[in-house]
């Protein structure tokens, strides 16, 4: 296990105090010598201080708990449908038709026409690099196959193009009012992945179609966040976690599906992370910005309290002042540990059930 995911309290010398903001800790240091000032002014008081033996405490408390304490942190993300990939324009010719940016695009359907016979979409990771004919062998040809199995014709599903391959692209090619060859070119096809969903159309009509002519994303909605290198090990491919997109109610559960290392403006090396969760019957805007909830290392059984509790003394030294059964406080010495979601681990004088000071 990575050392950052074992987020240990190394507190010397100084008092750590949390406020928690849109579920991130924000750090303040207090200087040792002014929370012993305090404290000591505390104590001699009549009043509400923590430690008097001449008065009750009336002033707010907490509990030391006892269960699980799990480092989670939460990352500011941006709804949308993920990074879009360009869609070249490799059939020879003049652009003739262009869909238009939101567009679907499913399995067969038209990407694009080139003096005006359309190039259909066809699912496949492996881009159209060849002419597929019959004799070849590869993931293209497998690709192929899968999508003509797909719309009814009679092959198999296999990486060779033979004679059933052959026989099912001819019947194809005689469907759409194509050309019947046999074989598959940049002009009858171009793969994508998956159904797809036109972003932006960078093409112009009556003009050649060369290079990209559309960009294209998932018809999926996806959770997209920029994180560091060090918060990237805590969300891994495949991790689960909790997803909420403002104004739409509760958190939903997602999972981290790609990774893609970025450079951020000051040159320091980044992640983007992609999650995809289950809205259910969920009504999402068009646009929104989101929360990714990613839960990290898990202590187990130990006792806990606000941060805010704990009190610093001389030589790096913890206490949390302890509400005894007549009001009057106690000063416990405790050992800090694991730190997570506002509360830390303490070991020391102190029993589950046990109200400490909290400052107000």
């Amino acid at each position: 296990m990575t050392t950052w995911t074992r987020k240990r309290a190394t507190v010397a010398g100084v008092c750590l105090v949390v406020a928690l903001a849109a579920g991130a800790g924000t750090w303040a240091i207090v200087d040792p010598a002014m929370q012993a000032s305090a404290s000591s002014s505390s104590s001699s008081s009549d009043g509400n201080g923590a430690g008097g033996a001449r008065g009750r405490y009336t002033g707010p408390t907490a509990t030391v708990d006892k269960g699980d304490l799990t480092d989670s942190k939460v990352f500011a993300g941006t709804l949308g449908y993920g990074t879009a990939s360009g869609v070249p324009g490799a059939a020879q010719g003049t652009l003739t038709w262009l869909p238009k940016p939101g567009q679907v695009i499913r399995s067969d359907e038209f990407l694009y026409a080139v003096d005006e016979r359309g190039v259909r979409a066809m699912h496949g990771s492996v881009p159209l690099w060849r002419s597929l004919e019959r004799g070849l062998k590869g993931t293209d040809v497998r690709q192929l196959n899968q999508n003509l199995a797909a719309l009814g014709y009679d092959v198999s599903v296999d990486d060779t193009f033979g004679p059933r391959t052959q026989r099912a692209v001819k019947r194809w090619q005689k469907d759409r009012g194509h050309k019947v060859t046999g074989v598959i070119t940049s002009a009858d096809i171009a793969f994508v992945d998956g159904d797809v969903r036109v972003a932006s159309v960078t093409g112009k009509l009556g003009q050649p179609a060369g290079g990209d002519v559309l960009t294209v994303t998932s018809t999926k909605r996806i959770v997209t966040a920029t994180v560091s290198q060090r918060d990237a090990e805590r969300l891994a491919v495949g991790t689960k976690v909790r997803v909420r997109i403002n104004g739409t109610g509760d958190a939903m559960p997602g999972e981290v599906t790609d990774l893609q290392p970025s450079a951020s403006q000051d040159g320091s090396s980044k992640v983007d992370v992609s999650v995809s969760f289950d809205a259910g019957n969920r009504q999402l805007p068009a646009a929104a910005s989101a929360q990714i909830d990613a839960e990290g290392t898990t202590e187990k059984g130990v006792l806990s309290v606000p941060i805010a509790a704990l009190v610093a003394g001389d030589g790096g030294k913890y206490s949390v002042d302890v509400v005894q059964r007549d009001g009057t406080t106690k000063r416990v010495r405790v050992t800090p540990g694991f730190i997570a979601d506002g509360r830390i681990a303490i070991t020391g004088g102190v029993s589950e059930g046990d109200k400490v000071v909290v400052p107000g």
